[in-house]
């Protein structure tokens, strides 16, 4: 599994603390809401001052630093003063108000989603996109599962991959994915969409397919998280969302841009094929369309 620890995601120490944030013991948590909440303070701190200000152990500061990918307090500053200019600006417009006129939330909205398609970019490794799109070209059927949100963006993946040619199914029920992930073989794969990384319904059903040697991808924002561990790949995404937690407006485009990258990366594989197939089914809904 991959848990994010290659050096070229050293430079965004900031999106890596969000990242990890739900699956941190308490102690390592108040370490991360201090750093996040005093980034530009932090970085000119001593560990022993860092550890009076948030208040915890200065052992308590190092486990954080090494469970998040760090070999220590001074690699997470250099990163932090690395990142800090960066993400100056990310908060021009702020959260919805109550007040706010139409103009102010198409301003705010359209910049959610810029910073979370450009936080997914800055996150999201090559290396772990590489090994899913092998997965996928060697799967004999893929199976998209997820809940709420995250189904639409299922079914949203099962058009796609359908469209050139693979037997691709969305499951966004519980026993359904059950059901199917029970008669899953090795060369099966099971994409599971989740930004919490925590849905219990989706968790049983990636326990079901784990046992049957089925590979699993896992598209969510949470490295820790127990969807991650079940995975053998773990695309991770970045959305901070709005206080309208249950719309899933940022994590929403995260996950359908990252499912993008994924059928395009498939797509260019098989190039000469995939213009085939897709002109083929292009010309099958053709006729549902007035001239």
């Amino acid at each position: 599994m991959d848990h994010l620890n290659e050096k070229s995601g050293l430079p965004h120490g900031i999106l890596r603390i969000r990242s990890h944030l739900a699956s941190l013991k308490p102690a390592e948590r108040r370490v991360a809401e201090y750093i996040l909440d005093n980034i530009n303070e932090v970085i000119h701190l001593s560990i022993t001052k860092f550890s009076d200000d948030a208040g915890v152990s200065e052992a308590t500061v190092v486990k954080f630093c090494q469970r998040i990918g760090y070999s220590g307090y001074q690699e997470l500053k250099i990163v932090l003063a690395q990142s800090s200019e960066q993400n100056k600006g990310e908060h021009i417009y702020g959260e919805i108000e109550p007040n706010d006129d139409l103009e102010t939330i198409i301003n705010k909205i359209f910049q959610l989603y810029d910073q979370s398609l450009n936080n997914t970019k800055k996150i999201l490794q090559n290396g772990s996109v590489e090994v899913g799109i092998k997965m996928i070209l060697n799967a004999r059927r893929i199976c998209f599962w997820g809940f709420g949100a995250s189904g639409i963006v299922a079914e949203d993946a099962e058009l796609k991959f359908k469209r050139i040619d693979y037997i691709a199914e969305a499951l966004t029920d519980n026993h359904r994915q059950k059901t199917v992930g029970a008669l899953l073989i090795k060369e099966d794969l099971v994409i599971a969409i989740s930004d919490s990384g925590r849905t219990k319904e989706l968790i049983e059903s990636l326990v079901v397919a784990k046992k049957t040697g089925a590979k699993i991808i896992a598209i969510t924002s949470s490295l820790g998280s127990p969807v991650t561990k079940l995975a053998d790949v773990v695309l991770l995404t970045s959305s901070k969302e709005t206080p309208f937690r249950g719309s899933a407006l940022a994590s929403r485009m995260a996950q359908l841009a990252v499912i993008d990258v994924l059928f395009l990366g498939v797509a260019a594989a098989k190039y000469d094929k995939t213009l085939e197939v897709l002109s083929k089914t292009r010309l099958a809904v053709q006729e549902s369309k007035l001239q």
